[in-house]
């Protein structure tokens, strides 16, 4: 390879750089319209008209006219006086009131989020009063089956006690009849020697009355 060649290949690769360092982002400035054209100067042919406030590309600048690229990728060439480093005012009051809308909408999606939020506190609100309302209530069905329980046991108990008493009055009427019977018994037995003794006094008396006379009349006699 040649000294010339190579000092051509280095040439363009040292260029290269410097021409995308070059480059930066403008914007069209506050005029209603500006002339894209194919080449720098008014002869050229004029390719499309760029609204105020376009963003381009600058890739080169000769004699008042700069090289521009738009964002959809087609090339031409503007005045260089026209573009502004920053967005011009229009477009800046655009995009405030673009900002402000999205922050409209943005305020009234959370109004309509705090809204819900608080309907919905309300209504855990209730859900809460309610429970705590069924809670009360429990604690007085359970005090009230406590005592229920309570009034139980001493039913049962007053039960046992009645059983107890009836068991108690079942012995004493057996014991009460079993001394009524040996009573009885016991009088039939004194009937009985009753009337033994009067049989016996009956059949004795006469006889000493029969043996009375008999003396009595054997002592007349003599």
């Amino acid at each position: 390879m040649s000294i010339r060649a190579f000092a051509l290949i280095f040439l363009v690769f040292t260029m290269f750089p410097l021409g995308l360092q070059a480059q930066q982002t403008q914007y069209i400035s506050d005029e209603s319209q500006l002339d894209l054209r194919s080449g720098p100067g008014n002869q050229y042919r004029i390719q499309q008209m760029l609204a105020a406030g376009t963003q381009v590309q600058v890739l080169d600048s000769q004699e008042g006219w700069s090289q521009v690229r738009l964002q959809g990728g087609q090339q031409g060439w503007v005045l260089t006086r026209m573009l502004s480093d920053s967005p011009i005012a229009r477009s800046r009051l655009e995009a405030a009131e673009d900002a402000m809308q999205e922050a409209l909408e943005e305020n009234e999606a959370l109004s309509t989020s705090l809204a819900q939020a608080e309907e919905r506190i309300e209504g855990l609100d209730q859900a809460l009063a309610q429970a705590t309302s069924q809670r009360d209530q429990m604690g007085q069905e359970l005090e009230q089956a406590s005592q229920g329980l309570e009034y139980y046991e001493d039913n049962q108990e007053l039960r046992k006690q009645v059983i107890d008493l009836r068991r108690e009055l079942q012995d004493m009427a057996q014991e009460n009849e079993r001394l009524r019977g040996r009573n009885d018994q016991q009088w039939f037995m004194v009937g009985g020697m009753v009337l033994g003794a009067g049989i016996l006094f009956g059949l004795i008396i006469p006889r000493i009355r029969w043996r009375r006379q008999r003396s009595s009349w054997g002592s007349g006699g003599l």
